[in-house]
């Protein structure tokens, strides 16, 4: 769960959220050499690295090596894109793998959450009191985003300009 929860696109996930991904996921073992997703290719599954090394080129060249812990695929998935990078297995390696369907429905429904969320947060504030529903979405839309930091990280300096 740390390693999908570690992956950008999922990040702010409950982890009841998380546990669904999880609990749909497929054991895949790759052999040396063997292609895991291609550049160009429609993505049809997120996958999280159990053991082994990786390799990701982008247009051939090598921009990455991930090893155990690290996920890929989940940008094809999101923006429903061709896969940005080939992904090949260096040596014997093991993924687990979640459909496309699955990855994007527990996102979808974490936005949506997300986006109630931030609707009743701003119906608390006052100086909201005149807007419409549609302007306060819009402020949520465009202004509200949950982040997540690293413990220690600074967030704010008082007299800081902006």
């Amino acid at each position: 769960l740390e390693a999908i929860k570690g992956d950008r696109f999922c990040r702010t996930l409950e982890m009841s959220s998380l546990e669904t991904i999880f609990e749909k996921m497929e054991y895949f073992v790759f052999s040396a050499g063997e292609v895991i997703v291609r550049q160009g290719d429609v993505g049809k599954e997120f996958f999280v690295l159990q053991d082994g090394l990786v390799e990701v080129t982008v247009h051939g060249l090598v921009t990455a090596t991930l090893g155990p812990g690290t996920s890929f695929g989940g940008m094809a998935l999101l923006y429903n894109c061709p896969r940005t990078a080939t992904v090949t297995a260096k040596e014997q390696c093991s993924v687990w793998a979640a459909k496309g369907e699955v990855f994007r429905q527990v996102l979808k429904e974490h936005s949506q959450k997300q986006h109630l969320e931030n609707l009743e947060f701003l119906d608390r504030i006052r100086l909201f009191d005149g807007l419409s529903v549609k302007q306060k979405e819009r402020i949520g839309d465009l202004c509200l985003f949950v982040g997540t930091f690293d413990a220690g990280t600074r967030l704010v300096t008082q007299y800081a300009t902006a």
